[in-house]
């Protein structure tokens, strides 16, 4: 299709304006036009977001919404259509990003206005009502006009579009302005292969002679097979499109795209809030790169203001980061002002925000969203500036790319050097392609810059066969298939397709009752298709055996496969009364359902099983009731947190459900996660509870879906055109979401739900963990019980308490699990279980500090009672204490006696000694007799306090020692205290001496 650029070299002169030739005007026009004269319905846009198409990024053409009617698996929303489609060339086949700003009409935003006959108008209608639009609403003159259409190709065997050739003629185009083009040009394909059909276009003739194409009307007649060959529909659609941004240049008579009304108030606003940047020039020359960048900025501003206010998020869209970051320089490197974007968002609201009114509602968290990607961006730049430096050193080449802003760049660009190093080839191999694109995050565009760099080619071929094995992989969760057991498969499913078995019929994996709250699931009668062994071999009959795995396939199944974030089903088929297969994990490929396990047989005589027997499939119950609850939670966890914090921007962006709890990923822009908010998200889901909300299953297809507000999806996903499940509870708390898993019917059933761990609570991408239904419940009990505990604690035996805490944490600990902080109830339950620890523990420690105060007592009184000077003693119960607690209870005893005491707590030996002030020498202090002892323990004392003198009061530094060697030690350093103190005391009575050392003896062996 012709596409001849927009006069980029013509001298920019401001130009009057025709009448009546406001974008606004234009595209009301448009749709009002099909909408009153010719009884089309107006559609409104969809989200930029490709929700059911894999095949794009982005929605990147007026047809997207309606491509499933042209594939025939939905029906149409009505005869005729019109709209103006919001939409995005960034990333696949149609990548515009790198001649954004070059010229004057590409860009990565743009509007497709367009009218569309579902089976209804055909060939004449529609080249008429193109025509008298141009001619009539928009006053475009005939002569200015030239129409193309397709004039056959020989190789895919259809002859020229005379029908259509005529019809111009009829409408009154004279011949010369009649062109006939091939395929190439007039032939329009959705794919490979699908609807295709000729098209006509209509071409604005420019006075120096060149066109620009400003409608396509592709008439969809044929079908591309998968041999190659074309035949004709059974029904004919229409499918036209109209770039807004180009036909509002022609009718505004301005050289470019950026020279309109949707352009020029955000190059003003640039202009504006600039620092140091000249006004914009509108030239298109090579080296005016500020031009450039005025029309790239304004661009992308467009871009990432349409995207934001759709719900696509930076953390699941590569390609908006990219242009984010890339916005985010421009702004501040080029026109010195690190907030352009937001300003620039405001003018979008003022420029679309009529026709988009999502534009103005979503500002708020849009404006979010681009402060937290600015805050994140500079932080990137700080800590790539040191990265890149060094990099450079090694490869100064690379210095050519400084504008890319990637965490992972010089680690993936230094890998690759490594491994084209040691290949020696002028050719990228497809697994470094892939390494560089999967692990080190580098685009598509980045791989072909470095290629371009070190003159080297890419192995295209193989990087997308990695890449398309690596989705399939993922998609069906089957990690254990290797790349030969794969091929097995393909010949199953082939064997299977050649059968008359396409897919596997899953929808009775939802079927259950539901009777007072008690749910329950009925067996399934089914056709067994196929057999593999544990090799992926196909068996038409087998004698089973126990001890190795096998695959089988039914003709329908109540098994869930792992999909939506829910695990997969286990459960038993039952063969006969003597053979039954234990389903350990199922999962789906390419739409055929395998179920494998291993055979349990119950008798020893010859059994064997063949394809064609009739089964009966039986699902684990009480499994599957706990993952359709912990489901269920799941939405409505989701729900409570976007309630519970208002101004925050929340996105999911995954979950993970199994039988024993589930898993919430989000991303959060704003306000964070707080113990506050997951307690009020529980209380919220808890009055849900008690109202028994009613939990609704809709079947939808994509065109109803457009019609459906407040609907919950994960950003990356994409969904079936037909049988989309939106799940919706209802009110306290709404909750809407695509989601193909299993759900129960009410609230109710759900009975409870406590987060218990959170992993990056204060970040923006929390992961929550939580239980509900039994699990939930168990929980609580056991809260409860610790709050029982509390209440009696002081007159509980402290080691029965101490038992008691210690069996709580087990249990909670086996509830759930690790990974995060505990958070919520959870929290609160182990902060309280502590406290009720330490209670139990200083319980035990101030009686064992009581006994040992009477000790040291009565050991001065029994000193005193033998008539004896002063006392040495080892505290015998030291050694149940904590050193701490020893230490103080040196403290104590008879102040007026000299006194030495010391204890082990868990092998530490702490000593003091205290020598009262009118009983100290020049030989007898409290110092110089405890340092007698310190060669024994290799000890020190301690410095003297502001109130205590070395004189009167002397402890020794706390001393690591063997509980092997302890006791001799204590003996040692005893006897050695004794003998000092007897030297050295004043007037101490020989007769005293005596006695001491037998009751010390009696102590040093205590």
């Amino acid at each position: 299709m012709l596409r001849l650029q927009i006069l980029k070299n013509r001298i920019h002169r401001p130009s009057q304006r025709r009448l009546k030739s406001s974008s606004s005007f234009i595209r009301n026009t448009f749709i009002n036009y099909f909408k009153d004269n010719h009884d089309h319905k107006h559609i409104k846009s969809s989200s930029v977001v490709a929700l059911c198409d894999p095949t794009v990024p982005f929605v990147n053409a007026g047809m997207n919404q309606f491509k499933g009617v042209f594939l025939g698996v939905v029906d149409a929303p009505c005869p005729r259509a019109v709209n103006s489609q919001k939409c995005i060339r960034v990333g696949g086949k149609h990548n515009d990003l790198d001649l954004v700003g070059i010229d004057g009409h590409h860009h990565t935003f743009f509007e497709m206005l367009g009218n569309w006959s579902f089976g209804d108008y055909y060939k004449k209608e529609a080249c008429q009502m193109a025509w008298n639009l141009l001619l009539g609403p928009y006053k475009m003159k005939p002569e200015n006009l030239l129409v193309t259409y397709f004039s056959g190709d020989a190789v895919i065997g259809l002859q020229e579009d005379s029908e259509c050739r005529d019809i111009w003629k009829q409408i009154g185009v004279p011949s010369s302005h009649i062109k006939g083009h091939g395929a190439r040009d007039n032939f329009w394909e959705m794919g490979p292969t699908g609807p295709c059909g000729p098209c006509t276009e209509i071409h604005y003739i420019h006075p120096d002679g060149s066109l620009t194409e400003i409608w396509n009307i592709v008439f969809i007649q044929c079908i591309r097979e998968m041999d190659g060959s074309v035949s004709a529909l059974r029904r004919q659609h229409v499918d036209t499109g109209m770039g807004l941004e180009r036909m509002t240049a022609l009718l505004q008579g301005v050289p470019s795209n950026y020279d309109t009304d949707l352009f020029r108030p955000l190059i003003s606003a640039i202009e504006k809030n600039s620092k140091g940047a000249a006004e914009y020039s509108a030239s298109y020359s090579a080296d005016a790169k500020l031009a450039h960048a005025y029309r790239r900025l304004a661009d992308h501003a467009r871009m990432i203001s349409v995207c934001l206010a759709d719900g696509v998020f930076p953390s699941s869209s590569v390609n908006l980061k990219q242009i984010m970051r890339k916005s985010f320089k421009i702004s501040s490197e080029v026109f010195q002002h690190s907030n352009l974007l937001s300003i620039l968002y405001d003018e979008m609201v003022t420029t679309l925000g009529d026709t988009y009114p999502e534009l103005a509602s979503k500002e708020r968290d849009a404006k979010l969203i681009i402060d937290h990607e600015k805050d994140s961006y500079n932080q990137l730049r700080a800590s790539l500036a040191k990265k890149w430096t060094n990099l450079v050193k090694i490869h100064p080449e690379v210095e050519e790319m400084n504008d890319v802003d990637l965490a992972g760049f010089a680690l993936g660009y230094k890998e690759f050097k490594e491994s084209m190093s040691k290949i020696k080839s002028t050719v990228i191999p497809g697994e470094v392609v892939f390494k560089l694109y999967d692990t080190h995050g580098f685009q598509e565009d980045i791989i072909e810059r470095i290629a371009k760099l070190n003159n080297l080619e890419i192995d295209k071929k193989g990087f997308w066969k990695l890449l398309s094995n690596h989705k399939a992989r993922h998609k069906t969760a089957f990690k254990e298939q290797s790349s030969s057991k794969g091929i097995m498969f393909d010949k199953a499913i082939q064997l299977l397709n050649e059968n008359g078995i396409k897919k596997t019929n899953d929808q009775p994996k939802y079927d259950f009752k539901d009777l007072d709250d008690e749910i329950s699931f009925d067996p399934l009668k089914s056709k067994l298709v196929a057999i593999l062994d544990e090799d992926g071999e196909w068996l038409d009959f087998s004698e089973p055996s126990e001890s190795k795995p096998y695959y089988i396939v039914t003709e329908s199944t109540n098994f869930f496969c792992e999909e939506g974030g829910q695990v997969a089903d286990d459960g038993l088929v039952d063969f006969n009364e003597n053979v039954r297969f234990k389903v350990d994990s199922v999962f789906k490929i390419r739409d055929i359902v395998f179920h494998k396990g291993h055979f349990v047989l119950s008798k020893d005589s010859d059994v064997y099983v063949k394809r064609g027997n009739t089964v009966v499939l039986e699902v684990n119950a009480d499994r599957r009731r706990d993952i359709m609850i912990n489901h269920t939670a799941i939405h409505l966890l989701n729900a409570a947190i976007r309630k519970v914090l208002p101004n925050s921007v929340i996105c999911q962006t995954g979950s993970n459900v199994t039988d024993k709890g589930f898993t919430l990923n989000l991303s959060v822009y704003g306000e964070k996660l707080s113990q506050k908010v997951v307690l009020e998200a529980q209380e919220l889901i808890r009055q849900t509870i008690e109202s028994n909300a009613l939990v609704q299953t809709q079947v939808i297809d994509s065109t109803q879906l457009s019609s459906e507000s407040g609907v919950l999806t994960v950003p990356g996903e994409t969904y079936p055109e037909v049988g989309l499940r939106l799940v919706t509870c209802m009110p306290p708390l709404v909750s809407k979401e695509l989601c193909c898993g299993a759900h129960v019917r009410g609230a109710r059933a759900v009975r409870g739900v406590r987060v218990c761990r959170v992993r990056g609570a204060g970040g923006r991408a929390p992961a929550l963990h939580a239980l509900a239904g039994r699990r939930a419940l168990q929980a609580q009990e056991l809260f409860c019980r610790v709050q029982k505990l509390a209440e009696v604690i002081e007159l509980a035996d402290s080691e029965r308490v101490k038992g008691e805490v210690s069996s709580i944490k087990r249990e909670l600990s086996e509830l759930c699990g690790s990974g995060g902080a505990p958070y919520g109830d959870y929290a609160d339950c182990l902060q309280l279980l502590e406290g009720l620890e330490k209670r139990a523990t200083n319980k035990n420690v101030a009686a064992l500090q009581a006994i040992a105060q009477a000790e040291v007592e009565e050991a001065c009184q029994e000193a005193i009672r033998g008539g004896r000077r002063f006392t040495v003693h080892f505290l015998r119960c030291s050694y149940l204490m904590q050193s701490d607690a020893v230490r103080a209870t040196l403290e104590t005893g008879d102040q007026n006696l000299p006194t030495l005491l010391m204890g082990c707590a868990g092998g530490v030996v702490v000593a003091t000694a205290r020598v009262p002030k009118e009983m100290t020498s020049s030989t007898f202090t409290a110092e110089k007799w405890l340092s007698c002892v310190l060669p024994i323990f290799d000890a020190t004392i301690l410095p003297a306090t502001n109130d205590r003198s070395l004189l009167t009061h002397a402890e020794m530094s706390a001393t690591k020692v063997s509980l092997i060697n302890c006791e001799a030690m204590v003996q040692d350093s005893m006897r050695v205290a004794i003998k000092y103190a007897q030297s050295h005391i004043k007037d101490l009575n020989n007769t005293d001496i005596g006695d001491k050392e037998q009751s010390t003896q009696n102590r040093q062996h205590n």
